[in-house]
């Protein structure tokens, strides 16, 4: 089966300093050598760029290639082959490659980033400010900063030829970008082009905070709205660093919104155990969670230790790898799992058996390989 590419999480620039002062320890030597492969590997990709190889019919309503365009992933064409119709939990392979060129250029750009900062190589910074002019600011191959035809539903019930609000998931790599830019900030090149990616970070925030489209998002309650609350608050951090609007927004997502996500007796997350694939919906709303979490602790708020209902749906998920009838890879939720150990006590050890449990399953290779790896140099040093 080969490793899974890891989803998104927060990267805490208060724990990448601790571990470049510490330097190559037993604990991070196998990340430094597996961040040195893939930076190195990075050079040798791209560029990216959503304007690349797209072609009528698959073009967004507007006519614009660059307008990110996604097929909304669980919709097929019905007898008519006119109308389209839901049948959740089974994939319609897209046909259209902006996601992927999105989350292509968003992984080598963490490559070498991280390949700066932790080996103090330019020729990673150089190329990483390549690839942000080909994907946001060349004229010819950038992306407009908006997610109008995201998870477009092809079809003659269509009417409005918009996409919808939950097209955000297929951006949500967005956040990861402006969480690692300012690691470029001392880096001469990307001086001269800083403002202008500051500008279509900026004018992406507000077709998130404006569009009609991305609104829907906004009224969503399931994982939907998570990552939407995830894509505000990282890059207002990132645009306003010192501005108290990230962390109002975290503040009231966690005392507010997580109750509706969560049962408290339970742990439950309703919303997303009910789909046909409960325990990836589970595991994909938690790591949006979590990746919130994180996030508060470099602006100083603890969201861990004011609100349980974190470790109560740890606890729920974790029970998945007790059940022996399980068909679902629990290795999805690992990184989840391995966070809330490090912040929250394991007083039940729901944690640490699960974590055992999932590194000796059937699926345990889908958590290893150079990619799963290099978490540990942004981990906290116990």
């Amino acid at each position: 089966m080969g490793p899974r590419k890891p989803e998104l999480e927060y990267i805490s620039f208060r724990n990448l300093r601790s571990q470049r002062q510490a330097g190559q320890t037993e604990l991070t030597k196998d990340a430094y050598k597996a961040l040195e492969k893939l930076a190195d590997g990075a050079l040798k990709s791209g560029p990216f760029s959503i304007t690349f190889e797209k072609k009528f019919p698959h073009i967004a309503p507007s006519g614009d290639v660059s307008d990110f365009l996604s097929y909304a992933p669980y919709w097929w064409p019905d007898d008519t082959n006119t109308k389209y119709i839901r049948k959740d939990g089974k994939r319609n392979p897209g046909c259209v490659k902006d996601q992927s060129q999105l989350e292509s250029f968003a992984e080598s750009f963490t490559f070498l980033c991280l390949g700066y900062y932790f080996l103090n190589n330019e020729n990673y910074a150089i190329y990483a400010v390549s690839l942000l002019d080909t994907f946001f600011l060349n004229e010819k191959t950038r992306m407009n900063p908006n997610l109008n035809y995201a998870q477009f539903v092809r079809g003659s019930q269509n009417t409005t030829k918009m996409g919808r609000g939950e097209g955000v998931i297929s951006s949500r790599v967005l956040s990861r970008i402006a969480n690692l830019l300012p690691l470029l900030d001392a880096f001469h090149a990307y001086y001269a082009i800083n403002q202008y990616i500051k500008l279509w970070f900026a004018n992406y925030l507000n077709w998130l905070t404006t569009s009609p489209v991305a609104l829907q998002a906004s009224k969503s309650k399931n994982n939907i709205y998570t990552w939407y609350i995830v894509q505000k608050a990282s890059i207002d951090f990132y645009l306003n660093p010192i501005s108290t609007k990230p962390s109002n927004l975290i503040v009231d997502f966690f005392m507010n919104d997580l109750q509706k996500q969560i049962d408290p007796r339970t742990g439950n997350q309703p919303l997303e155990s009910k789909r046909t694939k409960p325990f990836h919906y589970l595991a994909f709303n938690m790591q949006a969670i979590l990746y919130l979490a994180e996030l508060a602790k470099d602006i100083g708020l603890n969201v861990y230790n004011s609100n349980n209902l974190i470790h109560s749906a740890i606890h729920y998920i974790t029970s998945f790898g007790n059940d022996p009838n399980q068909k679902e890879d629990i290795t999805q939720a690992v990184r989840c799992v391995e966070i809330v150990l490090k912040r929250l006590n394991d007083h039940d050890n729901c944690c640490k058996q699960f974590i055992h449990t999932a590194y000796h399953c059937k699926y345990s290779d889908k958590i290893g390989g150079p990619k799963n790896a290099i978490n540990a140099l942004w981990s906290p040093i116990n």
